[in-house]
């Protein structure tokens, strides 16, 4: 097949010619063909540590001319060591994974949609329809989401969590007997830098040294702090994980800024879509409420509407869910009070995830691939320590500092001095 355009990489790199027929039978009318494509980087710099994204337009002969927009999003092309470390950790696996369940789960087509159309995935790529051309849009990272955004996206958190829960019912009534999700797919949740101890180590290492250069608390602080924290960082890594006698879903674990996009209508956000399954766990859904709540909202946001955003997320969460599940539920005495109780369970998660996760995802996007995406420095700064470049960029970039002192601090002030 022959392409008459300029390219970033050949397509054929990406997709093949039965994927592409593929692509033609769910988005052209039959015997379209392709006459050429634009290829390029779906932003300038990186969109999210675990892949490389791309958009695709394919220039399609109908009766006429007509685009296909998508979204494409591959292993990493030019990086053998992130490549290795996500599929080592299965993150495009368990996407592929959630996605085939999505499909098992309900394929009727929803005015407001809680996930993404894909028409593609497979443990090397994800191919979906590109939302940024139906008006959907990520809020800027720069920023903490308002009330609106919070609560719109609590929304489509609860009913994905009730999605997967009225599909564990199906599949206990259709089986008769309860379904075992772990024990069908247990072996994919399988993630082994979560658990590894350099992770913790290093997560505590940036925040220890993160609050020596900028915090005026840090004298007050315990001279063991690094170490204190290393035993915070590894019990909230453990703390995610199926618990016997509640409920337990496939939480989403990255809900940051990239990963949600928003439809508007005027200047109101009215649906959000949740992206980005590579980290999924299986967990009982509070740990999803309480991430999102840390990585996108301020302290005093939360001290004045925490307990509001979570009713709200438990009522959607209620109303999705058909009878038998309500009557599954019942029975394992999980009401709203049980989801309160295990918020505060999930909070130390929350935080201290938040705290791994901003000096990633805070960054500019330009800046964020000179530094994390440099295969010569990429295990490094992952696994062992990543607090120069992270320090030095803050130095520059006061929101990017302010938002990790800010979390750092209330770990301390919550896990260590309140303790």
């Amino acid at each position: 097949m022959e392409y008459n355009t300029k390219k970033y990489i050949n397509l054929e790199d990406i997709l093949n010619e039965k994927q592409l027929a593929y692509l033609l039978s769910k988005t052209a009318r039959p015997g379209a063909k392709i006459i050429s494509y634009d290829l390029k980087p779906a932003t300038i710099g990186i969109a999210g540590l675990l892949a490389e994204h791309l958009r695709l337009t394919l220039h399609v002969q109908e009766d006429l001319v007509k685009k296909i927009h998508l979204f494409i999003k591959t292993l990493p092309l030019n990086n053998s060591p992130k490549a290795d470390f996500i599929t080592q950790n299965n993150f495009n696996t368990r996407e592929a994974l959630i996605y085939k369940l999505f499909d098992e789960m309900d394929d009727t087509e929803d005015p407001n949609p809680w996930r993404p159309k894909t028409y593609i995935y497979n443990e090397n790529m994800l191919v979906m329809p590109d939302l940024s051309v139906e008006g959907y849009k990520s809020y800027p990272a720069t920023k903490y989401f308002d009330k609106n955004h919070v609560m719109v996206t609590a929304t489509s958190v609860a009913r994905f969590h009730a999605a997967f829960a009225n599909y564990a019912t199906k599949k206990t009534l259709s089986e008769g007997k309860p379904y075992d999700f772990l024990e069908e797919y247990g072996h994919l949740m399988n993630e082994p830098v979560f658990l590894d101890p350099q992770w913790s180590q290093a997560a505590a290492k940036l925040t220890n040294n993160f609050l020596k250069e900028f915090s005026t608390n840090f004298k007050m602080y315990p001279a063991n702090l690094e170490e204190r924290l290393i035993d915070l960082f590894f019990k909230a890594y453990s703390d995610l994980k199926d618990y016997e006698d509640t409920l337990n879903v496939i939480v989403h674990k990255d809900l940051w800024f990239n990963n949600i996009l928003f439809r508007y209508s005027g200047d109101v956000a009215n649906n959000a879509i949740l992206l980005d399954y590579q980290c999924m766990r299986f967990a009982p859904p509070a740990f999803d409420m309480m991430l999102l709540l840390h990585l996108t909202t301020t302290k005093s946001f939360r001290e004045c509407h925490e307990s509001e955003v979570l009713r709200h997320y438990y009522s959607v969460f209620s109303k999705s869910l058909d009878d038998d599940t309500k009557r599954r539920l019942a029975a394992l005495n999980y009401d709203l009070d049980n989801f309160l109780v295990w918020c505060e369970k999930a909070r130390l998660f929350g935080m201290l995830y938040t705290a791994a996760l901003f000096p990633y995802v805070l960054m500019d996007p330009v800046q964020a691939q000179k530094t994390f995406d440099d295969p010569e420095t990429f295990v490094d700064l992952v696994e062992v320590d990543r607090s120069v470049p992270v320090i030095e960029y803050a130095k520059q970039n006061n929101i990017y500092k302010s938002k990790q002192l800010d979390i750092s601090e209330e770990i301390v002030e919550k896990y260590i001095l309140g303790d």
